[in-house]
């Protein structure tokens, strides 16, 4: 814990910038908030479970390379499972490389990445009940002949500002490390799901007050609801309690003071409405960066905008003022053809 608060201190300071003085206007503004020149743009892809290191993962990188290409991206966020089934056993492992560093060569932005279950293995692939595992993960960022600098992961979870090196940002980006709080346990007590959920918990929400940017994102792994086959945070797998300490963190720091919540952990992708117990955030799952599943059952927890299952993929994203524009691309697992499948506009809550 010592050397991922140490990490989280100094990521903090070097990848986060606020900016101070507020945009002359005519008209009333927000006081709480900063905003950037009107012209300023973040564009991101969004992804998760995405480390096989097989045919599915190098489809979708192809897609995420062409949409690139045509509609420009600054970084993608990585939201979780980075390196399946297992994790990595040390920061030489060759996994890095056919998992990470083969799969996105030809993509020549960074990717700001947070840890799932299966990064964090011990007994049987996906437990997460190992999270010594996941701060392999973060070493690895700081590994100086790395392929690439594309990994970044400075801490379990940390934050940064977007657009990239900016002194006014307009969005702030926190990295959840979930998995203390979200799987089965740890039975090291430096994870234990208590003092983990309110170590993490209270610095999402002391972050959330001291941003000025006019977004706020959390990202990471486990979703707070969902409607794939894990379903909501208290009943993950249709275990009562599973993941109650993540669904309260949730509800006590990130509902309302988030914008948007994107989350990874099912394996298909999901635009959800906003719930009664979690009002002021909209929740986003991108979980088909590699592999696919039916939602089980067509009879949803929860409400959304659109979803879609057994389908690889991922989310763009571009954000501009008080418009959020998320693209759904979906990518065929057999011939790798991509299309943009579902486009909504968001507009920020003030």
């Amino acid at each position: 814990m010592k050397k991922t608060l140490l990490a989280l201190a100094c990521s903090t300071m070097a990848m986060s910038a606020v900016g101070m003085s507020k945009t002359p206007s005519p008209e009333p503004v927000d006081e709480t908030v900063v905003y950037p020149t009107p012209e300023t743009v973040v564009r991101f892809i969004a992804i998760g479970d995405s480390g096989t290191g097989e045919d599915g993962q190098y489809k979708v990188a192809d897609a995420m390379q062409a949409v690139c290409e045509q509609r420009g991206c600054e970084f993608a966020i990585g939201l979780g499972d980075n390196i399946y089934e297992s994790g990595v056993d040390g920061v030489n492992d060759i996994q890095f490389d056919t998992k990470f560093e083969d799969p996105y060569k030809n993509i020549g932005f960074p990717f700001y990445m947070a840890l799932g279950n299966h990064d964090n293995t011990w007994i049987f692939a996906g437990d997460g009940a190992d999270n010594d595992k996941g701060e392999i993960q973060v070493e690895y960022h700081y590994r100086t002949d790395r392929k690439s600098d594309k990994w970044q992961m400075p801490a379990r979870f940390y934050q940064f500002s977007a657009p990239l090196n900016t002194t006014v940002p307009l969005v702030e980006f926190f990295a959840m490390d979930t998995n203390p709080s979200a799987s089965a346990g740890d039975p090291s007590n430096e994870y234990n799901k208590d003092d983990y959920s309110e170590l993490q918990g209270k610095w999402l929400k002391d972050g959330f007050m001291a941003s000025k940017a006019p977004w706020k994102i959390a990202f990471g792994h486990h979703p707070y609801i969902s409607n794939g086959s894990h379903g909501n945070a208290g009943n993950y797998d249709s275990l009562v309690g599973q993941g109650k300490h993540f669904k309260k963190m949730t509800e006590e720091n990130i509902c309302g003071n988030a914008d948007a919540m994107i989350v990874g952990h099912t394996h298909a992708l999901q635009w959800l409405k906003e719930k009664e117990s979690c009002p002021g955030t909209f929740h986003i799952v991108s979980g088909a960066g590699a592999k696919t599943k039916n939602f089980v059952t067509k009879n949803n927890l929860n409400e959304s905008y659109w979803q879609q299952d057994e389908i690889l993929g991922f989310f763009y994203v571009e954000i501009q003022g008080d418009e959020f524009r998320g693209t759904a691309y979906t990518v065929d697992p057999v011939s790798g053809e991509y299309k943009a499948s579902y486009t909504r506009t968001m507009n920020r809550k003030k």
